[in-house]
């Protein structure tokens, strides 16, 4: 959710994203794109669409646009989504044609709403031939909206809605093992709010796991500390960016399941808030292939902002989704690199929802 202009709102507002937000953003797409395209091995020879025993993850990025229904828009032009709509999802396949799908997605720039949010779908897959199939999703959705008011005030708006999505998927030589194209549609209801369409293309994997989906977790309290650097970024317009840091805990209860403790600072003042304090996290880890995994985690955020209290804790909650990538030279796979983009939802009443995008180093005991 980025910036935008209204004449009359409360809080000023820039017209464009700050340059440094804009490259931390397109960096993070492209080590994801750039980990993904590398951690499937180039099989020519291999280009049909596998059963789940043998593929039995997922990762697919889409990019495109659509259109919102806005009631009060002026004009079909002020529906459009400009371009700015994406897909990014993890899936764990449970059967031959059933998958869970964890899903960030982000509905583009119509007039005066910013939205974007988190889903999990339940996904049925239907292949007609080895190189064709089409997928069916639907689930919750958790949406954050950037809007403005009547009044000119501006809103952060969370709302459970629900995401349905349906897929072409066409198995393509040219990107590996498993790979194909994905030509996509999204559609997000939401009560009493527009609702809206998607058009997505884009590219998938199919991911092998025999080998790596079964790894042996140790026994200890905490079998994982993960230290990143944080980039946050306020979800309205006037804060600047601020530089932060955080470091967790977690126990890795097996290769898919993990609880995280941790404490996050968002960088200091940036205008609206002066906030860290302490998070927690419970974890879906997706396998993907050898060297990669998705991650998925929600839980609260037990915060100090120096904007609403001197020394009160407030509880907030945080969405985050990342990959995890575990370098192709290092033997043990003890140490991995990471990338994640954290949603902070503010209580409500108050209007400070942050983007937190993070780089991780972590070591596995």
């Amino acid at each position: 959710m980025n910036n935008f202009i209204l004449g009359n709102t409360t809080k000023n507002r820039s017209a464009k994203p700050k340059l440094k937000e804009r490259i931390v953003k397109k960096g993070l797409l492209l080590t994801t794109v750039f980990a993904a395209s590398t951690a499937f091995p180039s099989q020519a020879e291999d280009l049909e669409l596998h059963p789940v025993y043998q593929r039995n993850s997922y990762f697919s990025l889409t990019g495109g646009s659509g259109v919102t229904h806005i009631d009060h828009a002026e004009n079909s032009e002020q529906k459009k989504q400009q371009f700015r709509s994406f897909d990014v999802r993890f899936g764990q396949y449970i059967t031959d044609s059933l998958r869970v799908d964890f899903v960030h997605a982000n509905e583009g720039h119509p007039y005066n709403h910013h939205r974007d949010g988190f889903a999990v779908q339940a996904t049925y897959t239907k292949a007609f031939t080895n190189k064709f199939r089409l997928e069916l999703g639907a689930g919750p959705y958790a949406s954050f909206d950037t809007t403005v008011d009547q009044n000119g005030t501006e809103l952060n708006e969370k709302r459970m809605g629900v995401m349905n999505s349906a897929a072409f998927v066409y198995s393509f030589n040219h990107l590996g093992s498993g790979a194909h194209l994905r030509l996509q549609w999204n559609n997000y209801l939401m009560s009493a709010r527009p609702n809206g369409n998607s058009v997505l293309v884009g590219f998938g994997v199919d991911f092998d796991n025999q080998t790596n989906q079964a790894k042996v977790a140790s026994d200890s309290l905490f079998n994982e500390v993960w230290l990143s650097w944080a980039h946050t970024k306020i979800n309205h317009g006037g804060p600047d960016t601020t530089s932060g840091y955080s470091i967790e805990a977690a126990h890795r209860f097996s290769n898919n399941l993990a609880l995280s403790v941790g404490w996050l600072d968002e960088g200091g003042d940036n205008g609206s808030t002066d906030r860290q304090g302490i998070t927690a996290q419970f974890w879906s880890f997706v396998p993907l292939g050898n060297h990669l995994e998705g991650r998925f985690g929600l839980g609260p955020y037990f915060a100090q902002d120096k904007y609403e209290h001197s020394s009160a804790i407030d509880i907030k909650g945080v969405f985050t989704i990342g990959l995890n990538y575990y370098p192709h030279w290092v033997e043990e796979q003890k140490l991995f690199l990471a990338g994640s983009l954290t949603r902070v939802v503010d209580r409500n009443g108050y209007e400070d929802d942050a983007d937190v995008a993070r780089l991780t180093l972590g070591y596995k005991f």
